[in-house]
């Protein structure tokens, strides 16, 4: 099978719908069709991508066209009842994290997809950075040693502007710092040591009781970083805010199936905190050898790397060759989705490929923010 052959439908019309049209398009796959809740905006989206069928009914237009893959990016509240007929019709599945509003639910799915043996990739899409290589094949040629400890700390200062509400905002509707920030650095993690999650507590907290909610705004982005006044704030509509902004987790990783665990556990603590009244100087995560530090500054997006070796610290540019791996179609959130999608395309037209995160994962991951979530000790992650 060619990718040429492939027809795929994208549910969502959002950031993340354009994203996965804009990587299945590049890999030669025919976006046939773009489902969103309002005709006018899908209507736009299809245009701006040259997609030929702009639909408000997902369910017909799956069943009338048949597609090869189904791209989910609908915030995780819409996914069951799409994950179903997809499956039901054969279609291979890509679908943006989280997987699903529970554990329960994300193992429903993993089980669905894996009785009907069709494809699925899981979109935390992160972990494809140049960066996250850099510091995998510096950690793997032993640069620092035997890796001991990792820690993460992130820390953001609170905005002086009003941010509207938005499903980010809402548990119900797969909202919460765990369920769209986490899936990335954890993914980042478990590529970065070639581990995997074996264990794992912590505790969430909720900063924002209300946020108000901006009218006629489709796309994250516009939610992201429309500013509002207080003036303006005082004649809209407010709504509750009950997804957490901030988290703290210890986690081990571990090699899977390890017959020898101790020997090859890798503690993590993470924090990850928003609201505080000035950015942390500490910001970064820190790898911890028993012979030197590799430190990696900045934002999952804007890294910059240097190694501490007996007091004297050095700075690491990423290889210009690993940049130059990622496929350059957008920015680098874009470029991210592609390099996940040429991974799955190629794993369903049988060719070669590297290894990509699935459901099976995203099942994982939603142990993990769950146990975080609640709080009451060790959790272990199968």
């Amino acid at each position: 099978m060619k990718p040429q052959n492939l027809k795929a439908i994208i549910v969502g019309a959002g950031w993340a719908g354009e994203g996965h049209t804009k990587a299945l398009q590049y890999c030669g796959v025919k976006v046939a069709a773009i489902c969103a809740r309002k005709q006018e905006v899908v209507d736009k989206i299809a245009s701006n991508l040259d997609i030929e069928i702009a639909s408000t009914n997902w369910q017909q237009t799956l069943e009338k066209v048949k597609p090869d893959i189904v791209a989910l990016a609908t915030p995780a509240i819409l996914r069951a009842p799409v994950i179903e007929l997809a499956v039901e019709l054969g279609a291979h599945i890509l679908c943006d994290k989280p997987l699903a509003n529970t554990a329960k639910e994300a193992e429903y799915f993993y089980h669905l997809v894996n009785e009907a043996n069709v494809k699925h990739a899981y979109a935390a899409t992160h972990c494809y950075h140049p960066s996250v290589t850099w510091v995998n094949q510096l950690l793997s040629n032993q640069s620092v040693g035997n890796l001991q400890q990792i820690d993460v700390i992130s820390s953001h200062p609170k905005s002086k502007e009003l941010k509207s509400w938005s499903w980010m905002n809402s548990l119900s509707h797969g909202g919460g710092m765990l369920n769209n920030g986490f899936p990335h650095w954890l993914g980042i993690l478990e590529r970065i040591t070639n581990k995997k999650l074996s264990s794992v507590v912590g505790q969430a907290e909720q900063r924002h009781e209300r946020a108000p909610v901006l009218t006629n705004v489709h796309d994250f982005r516009q939610f992201r970083d429309t500013k509002i006044s207080p003036q303006d704030a005082t004649n809209m509509e407010w709504r509750i805010c009950d997804g957490e902004s901030s988290f703290s987790a210890l986690m081990k990783l571990s090699l899977p199936n390890s017959q020898r665990e101790k020997e090859n556990v890798v503690p993590v603590m993470m924090r990850v905190t928003s609201g505080i009244a000035e950015s942390v100087e500490t910001n970064g995560w820190y790898f911890y050898g028993d012979e030197g530090t590799l430190i990696v500054r900045g934002g999952m997006l804007s890294f910059s790397l240097s190694k501490t070796e007996n007091s004297q610290t050095s700075s690491l540019a990423i290889p210009e060759a690993l940049t130059n791996n990622l496929p350059q179609v957008g920015d680098i959130i874009q470029n991210m989705w592609v390099a996940l999608v040429i991974d799955f395309i190629a794993d369903i037209c049988n060719q070669p490929h590297q290894s990509y995160l699935t459901f099976q994962d995203g099942w994982r991951y939603q142990v993990a923010i769950e146990a975080i979530r609640q709080g009451i000790g060790w959790n272990q992650i199968e």
